[in-house]
């Protein structure tokens, strides 16, 4: 049962918990008012946080914050924007429409380095060269987000996440422009999609889950920055980064890079998830319903009204989660070609109490629209078997009517 749980939890919510933690710690200042003169600037350092993924789901995408550092002051806080609360009401189906709010924090490093010490994973540190009065701007913009009316933002796993937002407060305190040299990690056009299914890889599960829930939207190229909702992109572009200043001065970004906290062993239990992957399920789906359709028209001469009833009302009723997610505030979600295989209107053309000698006619336009929308949609793994598996059955209906009547 608990692997079962584990399991759902992997499809339906690996996409919402991009770089996120649960609420934690008393909110903290950034710095103190008086730490803002020229003299205690120079002494602080400002780094960029980017913590490796573990196997816990939320985690698969990795995490990003802010370092404030200044030894001589006693001064070493975090700044993170992964906050959210999950025992809020609806947070899952609030999370699906795009109705989620998550939080700025403020904590002590030490605390928040304790989750992946935990959990074994690395996390890498980037002190960014910054001037003086660029370290002010940055902290006042960071004072400012400290505000308990600014500290909560809405949440957009792509556009606007923990990644994101500390890599703008960033780049609003440079005096500059900032350059990347980086070179990309993947070959060919990179997507939305490419970025998620690379970030899932060895987890198929989950990667079916986002899969499901993503749609066309996501499998157009995506610009160099649109890329660094990605913790690891962000810090290959700083990596590369140099901000040209007013003066044409052309310094790097990162004035230096080491690993703030090793990889080690993680205490936690180790994920595991299904033994099957999605695609194999599909083919056994597959072949036992090609097994009942041969018997059925081959040796019973009788139809089997029952399979019809089960196939056509589960892919019927998991569209209805596909329905609810066009009125999503994700625009990556809202246009799911999928929705033609896990149609809702299944629910109605095959309820016992409906009888129209068109049904499966309509079935197989329905069914040939969603095979054409490979050309435009990335689906699912296996996602072309199953939609194989209600075909068969439309067919048969309409070639083999006899067994029908």
């Amino acid at each position: 049962m608990k692997r079962i749980i584990r399991l759902f939890h992997a499809i339906f919510l690996a996409i919402f918990l991009l770089s996120s933690h649960e609420v934690f710690g008393q909110q903290m200042t950034v710095i103190p008012s008086s730490g803002l003169d020229d003299s205690t600037l120079v002494r602080t350092e400002v780094s960029l946080l980017t913590c490796m993924p573990h196997e816990e789901v939320y985690s698969l995408y990795g995490h990003t914050a802010l370092r404030v550092f200044n030894a001589e002051d006693g001064l070493d806080v975090s700044v993170n924007w992964g906050v959210f609360d999950s025992s809020k009401p609806n947070f899952v189906m609030n999370f699906i429409l795009g109705l989620t709010d998550y939080v700025m924090a403020v904590v002590p490093t030490r605390y928040f380095l304790r989750e992946y010490c935990y959990y074994g994973s690395m996390v890498y540190q980037q002190r960014l060269r910054l001037t003086v009065p660029e370290k002010r701007r940055l902290l006042l913009a960071l004072q400012e987000n400290c505000l308990p009316e600014n500290r909560t933002y809405r949440y957009n796993f792509y556009y606007d996440n923990c990644t994101t937002r500390a890599r703008d407060v960033i780049l609003d305190a440079i005096d500059g422009s900032v350059d990347y040299a980086a070179v990309e990690k993947q070959d060919g056009r990179m997507s939305f999609r490419n970025l998620i299914h690379w970030k899932t890889e060895g987890y198929p599960w989950c990667r079916w889950g986002n899969d499901f829930l993503l749609g066309v939207q996501s499998d157009r190229e995506t610009t160099p920055a649109q890329r660094e909702f990605i913790p690891e992109v962000l810090l290959e572009d700083f990596e590369s980064a140099a901000v040209t200043r007013a003066g044409g001065e052309k310094v790097s970004l990162v004035d230096t890079s080491y690993v703030l906290l090793p990889q080690g062993v993680s205490m936690a239990e180790p994920m595991s998830g299904f033994p099957l992957s999605p695609l194999m399920c599909a083919v056994l789906l597959f072949a036992f319903v090609a097994l009942l359709t041969v018997m059925e028209v081959k040796v019973w001469h009788k139809k089997l009204r029952w399979i019809d009833t089960v196939l056509f009302y589960v892919f019927g009723i998991l569209g209805l989660l596909l329905a609810v997610m066009m009125f999503s505030e994700h625009p990556t979600v809202r246009v799911n070609l999928q929705i033609l295989l896990f149609c809702p209107l299944w629910l109605v053309l095959y309820a016992p109490f409906f009888k129209w000698r068109h049904r499966e006619k309509v079935t197989l336009a329905i069914l040939c629209l969603f095979f054409l929308g490979n050309i435009f949609q990335c689906y699912a793994e296996g996602m072309n078997v199953l939609a194989l598996i209600l075909l068969m059955r439309t067919l048969e209906k309409l070639c083999f009517p006899r067994n029908h009547k």
